[in-house]
């Protein structure tokens, strides 16, 4: 049965009734999982869960930590719904590791880390259940396992810290995975931002065999929506973004805002093609030859193809076209962020009079990695999905001020004060 929803205006209960409804999930942390229900009958935010990887998440430059967790999209939504929204905050440097980038052993507590979790003591329960370098099938299948911090395995160490913590260090407390937890939380509303990374990793490094494939994705995918079925929570899922649509890759016509050096001088010097693909490591690269005047190989990870450019939005595509499919076979709401990279990618973002961010490599959209927005491009995600919920039950929840958000956030420090020309986006 497709799930109806009803048009009634949500409850807004005080910060502190609601953290007190949090912390009741005590009493409910060793029952059963609810019962299946045949529809939702009327929409409440109050419980909200995110399922998702490292953009709900708030990863950003080159690791998970709070600065911009707190500013992560789902965080931004759950303070414009005025409803709690507990994270698992990381402290200092961060944990995790971005594609494309160098990967660091794991040595957690790191530097500026005490405890790793800033909540100390942990919250027992955090409502953004998004874990950077999840795939689709990791939602599943993924679960922590002790010991906490795993020297030899990076994403079970993060698992555990987001998933796992502070159940890892009790006794006698169930592991879930990711679906299993959002289960257990008697979400009211559910946001799915799932598998992006199933295509970012290949696409980062420029190794196609990395791609999810179209059938292990529907069959991981289906899974994932019949188990937040099993809950009575409105449901709302994410379109995949295309990583070609971002600022880690540049192309050739583009990179001489960032390298000094026109295309056809890229060409001749480093015999790239015309639809070749620069990466930050490529920019950087020929940016310091060109500074030191010594032109030699570019290292490996620095110019990505169109063959593999090409297959990696082949991908999106149909993994996209599986996405809508399902939510329309599951009753739930689409927000297509795929169109909204695109559009940043064609024409900006204007926060102001006087600022206009691009999808360019330091432009202001995106963080250092240059695949995960910064703080006002998840406010811009944050405003699209609240937009679409006012539209679709009829709520009045107030959208973020992109100018505000826009003066502390670390992605925006090079972006100079100009004019905006016309048809980028506001």
């Amino acid at each position: 049965m497709q799930t109806v929803y009803c048009r009634l205006k949500p409850r807004h209960p005080s910060r502190n009734l609601q953290l007190a409804r949090v912390s009741a999930l005590l009493v409910l942390f060793l029952l059963p999982a609810a019962p299946a229900r045949a529809q939702v009958s009327f929409f409440d935010p109050t419980n909200f869960v995110v399922m998702g990887e490292g953009l709900a998440a708030g990863m950003a430059d080159f690791g998970l930590r709070s600065v911009y967790q707190e500013k992560s999209f789902p965080a931004q939504m759950a303070q414009q719904m005025d409803v709690a929204f507990p994270q698992p905050l990381i402290q200092g440097g961060g944990i995790g590791s971005a594609p494309g980038f160098p990967s660091l052993p794991v040595r957690l507590p790191g530097p500026d880390q005490g405890a790793v979790r800033k909540d100390f003591p942990p919250q027992l329960f955090v409502f953004n259940l998004s874990v950077p370098g999840f795939r689709v099938s990791d939602a599943l299948t993924r679960r922590p396992t002790p010991p906490l911090v795993q020297r030899n395995d990076e994403l079970q160490s993060v698992t555990n810290l987001i998933l796992g913590y502070p159940s890892l260090i009790l006794k006698d407390k169930p592991l879930w995975t990711q679906a299993e937890y959002a289960q257990r939380m008697r979400p009211s509303l559910v946001l799915i931002e799932l598998g992006y990374y199933d295509v970012l990793e290949a696409a980062a490094t420029g190794d196609p065999s990395r791609l999810t494939s179209v059938e292990n994705f529907r069959a991981s995918y289906s899974d994932v929506l019949k188990a937040v079925r099993e809950t009575d929570a409105a449901l709302i899922v994410l379109t995949i973004p295309d990583p070609l649509d971002t600022a880690y890759f540049t192309p050739l016509d583009r990179a001489s805002q960032n390298v000094l050096a026109s295309a056809a001088d890229l060409q001749a010097l480093y015999n790239l093609r015309p639809d070749d693909l620069l990466t930050p490591n490529g920019l950087t690269a020929i940016a310091l030859q060109l500074d030191a005047n010594e032109i030699g190989p570019l290292p490996p990870g620095s110019v990505i193809g169109s063959d593999v450019a090409a297959q990696v939005r082949s991908r999106v595509g149909a993994l996209n076209q599986v996405i809508q499919s399902l939510a329309q076979e599951n009753g739930a709401l689409v927000y297509d962020l795929h169109g909204l990279f695109a559009r940043v990618r064609g024409s900006g973002l204007v926060v102001s009079d006087t600022r206009v961010l691009t999808r360019d490599y330091l432009g202001g959209f995106y963080s250092l990695n240059g695949y995960y927005p910064g703080a006002t491009g998840h406010a811009l995600i944050a405003n699209e999905v609240l937009s679409l919920l006012n539209r679709t039950f009829g709520t009045s929840f107030p959208l973020i001020d992109l100018a505000q958000v826009a003066q502390d956030d670390p992605a925006v420090r090079f972006i100079p004060l100009k004019k905006p020309s016309s048809g980028e986006l506001q």
